[in-house]
């Protein structure tokens, strides 16, 4: 059964990342952008510079010194820190509208997006034409189909019409259950979200060739990051579904194997350190209970 119009009412009710989320978004395209400039942005909205701060503090329990200001936490947590836990701050409402289901859960679907983003920053460090701030926002947000797709009914049960006599890749199997895969949604969403036009493009295309094939390497960095976190254990929908790697997606990013190797273990262990700095777990365990809440909350308006 076809499920677009379906599809689309979901995706017009998913509230859309905060202006200043967007902001910074569009200031970490570029790689040389000021330092100043973040901590003057995120200064416009009191209730994110009060949430980057508490988790800033529960990570940095050990110092001295409590942070009290947003400048503060550029000393102490790092630039890259700070943009990821502004970035993870602000897109946990939109994982808290995920639906506990037999499709997917919640917490695995949050860990597994943080390691696609982790992922695609290494890649991006190592490929010209995209900067590692748009290509860790890339792997964050990847996922956000797949949360509006957890809302389907088919989504309590979808292991019917996902059997098969032989394994398939995770969105042929989705295709098959909702009609559209996580990908195809993830582009409505950021349509719907404006978010830009290069990162929607990725986000749409992630798993579809001609795109991977495109003069923006940011769609291969995601299909490869994507599948490469399934492989290390950050689970997805369809526990026997194949991950396996596009030679279409490697040959456009022109990297060594034990390069790729090297760089995916470097991040999967920064996965770890990342979801225990941002207390994953228990911010995780805290947005999923009582989604309805949760769906009518501003993503920047709830502390952890």
């Amino acid at each position: 059964m076809h499920r677009e119009p379906t599809i689309l009412r979901i995706v017009k009710t998913m509230r859309p990342l905060p202006t200043v989320a967007q902001r910074v978004l569009a200031l970490v395209q570029d790689p040389d952008y000021a330092i100043d400039d973040l901590v003057s942005l995120l200064k416009t909205d009191p209730s994110l510079v009060a949430r980057v701060l508490r988790l800033c503090n529960s990570a940095c329990s050990g110092f001295d010194r409590e942070i009290t200001a947003i400048g503060d936490a550029v000393t102490f947590v790092g630039t890259r820190n700070l943009v990821q836990l502004t970035r993870v701050s602000c897109s946990a409402a939109t994982f808290a509208a995920t639906a506990r289901a037999a499709y997917v859960e919640p917490t695995a679907l949050w860990h597994h997006s943080l390691a696609c983003g982790l992922l695609c920053q290494e890649l991006a460090n190592h490929v010209e034409g995209v900067s590692p701030g748009t290509a860790f926002t890339a792997g964050i947000l990847h996922d956000v189909g797949r949360v509006a797709l957890s809302q389907l009914p088919a989504a309590s049960d979808p292991r019917p019409a996902a059997q098969g006599s032989a394994p398939q890749p995770h969105e042929r199997l989705e295709r098959d259950v909702f009609g559209q895969d996580h990908a195809d949604v993830a582009g409505l969403v950021g349509d719907h979200w404006q978010l830009p036009a290069n990162l929607v493009a990725a986000l749409r295309g992630h798993h579809a060739d001609d795109t991977l094939l495109g003069e923006d390497p940011l769609a291969a960095m995601l299909h490869v990051a994507d599948q490469m976190a399934i492989q290390h254990g950050f689970a997805v929908p369809f526990g026997k579904a194949t991950a396996a790697i596009s030679p279409i997606a490697l040959a456009r990013l022109g990297l060594a194997d034990d390069l790729l190797a090297a760089l995916g273990a470097r991040a999967i262990a920064e996965t770890a350190r990342t979801a225990e700095l941002l207390n994953l777990e228990a911010a995780a365990s805290r947005y999923t209970r009582g989604s309805s809440t949760a769906l009518n909350e501003h993503p920047c308006q709830r502390t952890f």
